[in-house]
């Protein structure tokens, strides 16, 4: 594992970042500028189906986005062999991958949110599927932006090492 490691670092450590980047950044921009701007349509049911439909082409990106994110991360933290150098090294690689275990629960309970509001709205219940697109925006990712970017930071002080 050590010689391919060395061999193919750069690749992998920028398929990290970019995912890194591309599930944090796209919170960020649904959160504060997508979101926002569907609020301002005036028929409420356009407005929940749109934002609905943005959210499920962002959460199928995320697939494999996820799976890419902690196939470089599990390279990188096996690569480097932090949980032998340095204790302290160690938690901090345990809490960052804690931490994008919790977004990924956190992008799983959205994605249901998302599959309870579509439901709802079919069935002309736009209060509750409004509320579920709401939660969806500016709490669970909201959540996930915070978490995002302390792993972000964590990320750096162990690429610093």
């Amino acid at each position: 594992m050590g010689s391919l490691y060395i061999e193919y670092l750069p690749v992998i450590f920028m398929v990290h970042i970019l995912c890194a980047v591309i599930w944090v950044g796209g919170m960020i921009g649904f959160s504060l500028t997508v979101y926002p701007s569907l609020l301002q349509i005036p028929n409420e049911k356009m407005s929940i189906r749109t934002a609905l439909r943005t959210l499920n082409r962002f959460f199928r990106l995320l697939v494999p986005v996820s799976l890419l994110l902690g196939m470089s991360g599990f390279m990188m933290a096996i690569g480097k062999d932090f949980a032998h150098r340095d204790p302290v090294l160690s938690i901090v690689v345990t809490s960052k991958e804690l931490i994008w275990v919790f977004m990924f629960l956190l992008y799983l309970y959205s994605f249901y949110k998302i599959k309870e509001a579509r439901a709802r709205c079919l069935a002309s219940d736009s209060g509750h599927a409004k509320d579920n697109v709401r939660l969806i925006a500016w709490y669970t990712f909201g959540i996930s932006i915070l978490l995002g970017g302390v792993a972000i930071y964590f990320g750096y002080v162990l690429r610093s090492v």
